[in-house]
Order: structure tokens, then C-alpha cells, then sequence
């Protein structure tokens, strides 16, 4: 995967979140917590690349 696939991942989930954020429904705040871990699980994905794609620009 990318730097750019796991971005729009990051940017879809992002989007989940804030809409659930900002929602007064119990089960909106289960889904914020969902979506903020599903973040979480991607920025180390995303470093490596985002690394990875430098390196072979470089190079």
C-alpha cells in the first residue's frame, strides 16, 4: 500500500470520526472511538511509506 492509499483511508475514517464526534447518540460515541482507533492503526503504515517513498525518490 502507498503513502497516498493510506492517506485516503486516514482522511475517510477522519471523516467518520468528526461526524460521529459531533453526533449526542451514545452509539455515535462507540463509532468516534472505532474510527479514531482505526487512525491510530494506520499512521505507522504510513510513516514506513511515507519513508519508504522518499527514499526511492532519492534514490
Amino acid at each position: 500500500m502507498n503513502k497516498q492509499e493510506i492517506y485516503e483511508q486516514i482522511a475517510k475514517h477522519f471523516a467518520e470520526f468528526d461526524a460521529a464526534h459531533n453526533s449526542t447518540k451514545k452509539k455515535d460515541a462507540a463509532a468516534a472511538r472505532k474510527a479514531a482507533t482505526a487512525i491510530k492503526k494506520l499512521v505507522t503504515p504510513y510513516n514506513q511509506a511515507s519513508v519508504a517513498e522518499a527514499k526511492e525518490a532519492k534514490g
